[in-house]
């Protein structure tokens, strides 16, 4: 890991392999930064060719990884999820909307009040032949979760040692390929089951033993959200209500570049995917498509299966906010993708 500064003089960590971006409008804590895979500079130069060939993250700021974490009595720590509501209450935070959401925390000890969105934890759709493509040479479920707990774990020590983590820019793309891309334009977003996802997002850091990659934990979707409403780059009712302003849904209409690179213009009735960070309309601190496009996965449960997250573009019916949970079945959608995010190890 080294240090680097943004434009505001505010130090970040970044790892090893990854250089922080210098190009206008990249650069600052508060707005997004971006660091790039690879050790070239990105400037005001380079910046248009570096996003549409480098992997890119978003830096996401945790001044207390408490606020993502508890432990239970038994020593194991649960991830913290949150709804996001505009009602006022005294378990609602009343600048960003968030409210616990299954669990509750007395003297220091969290307590899950069902099975139902929680993290780390196995489900039943968890079966044999699938933890089997995991690469973590086990078929045994028990061992998965195991697995799963050390991931989380090591996420949040790296939270509580470097002051945050990193999310995907961008929609994981090119998911039918060997090797999937966070870049600018990509497109192949979704049909495939979450194990496959999951391998997908895991595999993102290649050779790079200085981090770890991986499909989006429940509590960093959450925290990502916290954060844009606590830099007011949204509002909470543009994350718990109404997210058309910001993201590709039937209802909503913007210009963007399609897969020639021509600029069209998406209308209201059309249901169609675009490539992932094609419209300025779609990001918020940097980071585009959290909201609309396609519905992405997350580690988190819902009763047998996981949590997708987001709202998708493919139905008219299906306008649902960035905070949005959906109960996913692991089996494969065309509109159910994935986000990636990456830890300083």
């Amino acid at each position: 890991m080294h240090v680097e500064v943004d434009s505001t003089e505010d130090k970040v960590p970044v790892p090893n392999g990854y250089v922080g971006s210098k190009a206008t409008g990249e650069n600052e804590i508060d707005t997004g930064y971006v660091i790039y895979e690879g050790t070239e500079e990105v400037n005001d130069s380079n910046v248009e060719e570096a996003q549409k060939t480098r992997n890119q993250y978003v830096w996401i700021p945790v001044p207390d990884a408490s606020t993502m974490y508890g432990t239970d009595a038994n020593g194991k720590k649960w991830g913290k999820v949150y709804d996001f509501t505009t009602e006022t209450g005294d378990d609602i935070d009343p600048v960003t909307g968030a409210k616990p959401l299954n669990w509750s925390e007395k003297s220091g000890i969290i307590q899950l009040a069902s099975k139902i969105n929680i993290e780390p934890e196995i489900t039943n759709y968890d079966s044999d032949f699938r933890t089997k493509s995991f690469d973590i040479k086990t078929d045994n479920l028990n061992e998965f979760l195991i697995h799963l707990e050390q991931q989380f774990n090591s996420m949040i020590e790296s939270i509580e040692k470097y002051g945050g983590f990193y999310i995907g820019r961008y929609e994981t793309g090119d998911l039918s390929k060997n090797v999937a891309v966070i870049k600018k334009y990509t497109t192949n977003l979704g049909a495939k089951p979450w194990h496959v996802m999951y391998k997908k997002c895991k595999n993102l850091k290649g050779k790079n033993n200085n981090v770890e990659t991986g499909m989006i934990w429940g509590s960093q979707w959450d925290r990502t959200l916290i954060w844009l409403i606590e830099s007011e780059n949204k509002t909470v009712e543009e994350i718990s209500e109404d997210s058309i302003n910001w993201g590709n849904y039937s209802n909503s209409t913007f210009n963007y570049k399609n897969s020639s690179g021509k600029l069209v213009t998406k209308n209201a009735g059309s249901v169609a995917i675009i490539p992932t960070g094609s419209s300025e309309y779609t990001k918020a601190n940097n980071i585009y498509d959290l909201a609309g496009n396609v519905r992405e996965w997350s580690i988190e449960t819902y009763w047998n299966g996981r949590t997708s997250r987001g709202g998708c573009t493919t139905y008219s019916s299906d306008i649902q906010p960035s905070s949005h949970r959906y109960g996913e079945s692991m089996l494969y959608y065309g509109d159910l993708g994935c986000r990636a995010m990456l830890y300083i190890k």
